[in-house]
């Protein structure tokens, strides 16, 4: 056989064999591949102020159990949590993109628990069956929840070697919009709500892509956030009462909106003014009817945006 015939086989033999390993792929390994989650879950846990113990523990994977028994990670990296060097703190366990549906357990896998006494520092037995905490979260399509998970450490070692932490989940209360910080999360493509005055996050909201600039409205009956999604070319409102998404604006005459900024006109409506980064163009959008009325020609790249009254010379037509 020469050289260029045993070529050819060897092609046609590998395309083969490349096709009969597709053909094993199981169908849950296809669905795994390409279904699209739409819906981002973040996961807290807030240490007391105060605690008798001190007890640090190894917590090396976190998954979420759904309604129907599937089993999902959702705790990329472990992490240790300690009772004396993180109290009173909220530390971010993690954050994921999950299918819609509902989800009834947390199992926490710990590697490793000790305590300190007197200086003295002594490993713990884990439980047999595992660590798990009962939730009942509903994840909607395209909508973020937030699972807040209260460690009560005095309550987690039983019988004086037997480390079974005690967490309690923590409803997610609405907060007076006031005492609210919203920072936008490029990466996890969500909006984080701080509580200002215990510097703890209160909600995330899952918005478009790339989210970065962010305004809110500069009075009337009904507040709102405004968010300038980068990667999905649109404006998410936020309503800060629910911390729900109330509407996305598509952004048709300029792209990339980076910065955004709120101003008010003679008529009691607000403005939005939004710096196309891609398009080298500000949009600018009625706030009331959602309606982008038009867009003003700028210099290369803009990033930031501000508006200082009045509004009505910024566009000669209000």
């Amino acid at each position: 056989m020469n050289k260029k015939k045993f070529k050819i086989l060897f092609v046609i033999s590998f395309f083969l064999f490349s096709v009969f390993l597709a053909g094993c792929t199981t169908t849950e390994e296809r669905d795994t591949m390409s279904e699209p989650f739409n819906s981002h879950l973040t996961l807290l846990v807030s240490l007391p102020e105060k605690s008798l113990q001190d007890i640090t523990f190894d917590l090396s994977a976190v998954n979420i159990v759904a309604d129907d028994g599937t089993v999902r990670e959702v705790m990329a990296r472990p992490q240790r949590l300690n009772s004396y060097g993180m109290k009173g703190r909220q530390v971010f366990l993690a954050e994921k993109t999950l299918p819609d549906g509902r989800y009834r357990k947390l199992q926490l896998i710990v590697k490793d628990a000790s305590v300190r006494k007197k200086g003295r520092v002594t490993r713990l037995a884990l439980p047999a069956e595992g660590i798990e905490v009962n939730i009942d979260v509903f994840l909607k399509r395209n909508q973020g929840a937030t699972i807040f998970l209260n460690w009560n450490v005095d309550a987690s070692l039983h019988e004086g070697y037997l480390f079974k932490p005690g967490f309690t989940v923590k409803s997610q209360i609405p907060e007076l919009s006031s005492m609210l910080i919203y920072v936008t999360n490029e990466g996890s493509n969500s909006v984080s709500v701080i509580n200002r005055q215990s510097g703890k996050i209160a909600a995330t909201v899952m918005v478009g892509k790339r989210p970065r600039g962010i305004a809110t409205s500069t009075g009337g009956e009904y507040l709102k956030v405004y968010v300038a999604n980068s990667g999905s070319n649109s404006i998410s409102v936020i309503d800060p009462t629910s911390n729900k998404i109330e509407n996305e604006i598509p952004i048709r005459f300029g792209t990339a909106p980076e910065a955004i900024a709120v101003g008010r006109v003679s008529s009691g409506k607000d403005l939005l003014f939004v710096a196309n980064y891609a398009s080298d163009t500000v949009s600018v959008v009625d706030a009331t009817t959602y309606r982008e009325l038009e867009k003003i020609n700028v210099g290369r790249g803009p990033i930031a945006i501000a508006v200082d009254p009045p509004v009505e010379r910024l566009t000669g037509t209000m």
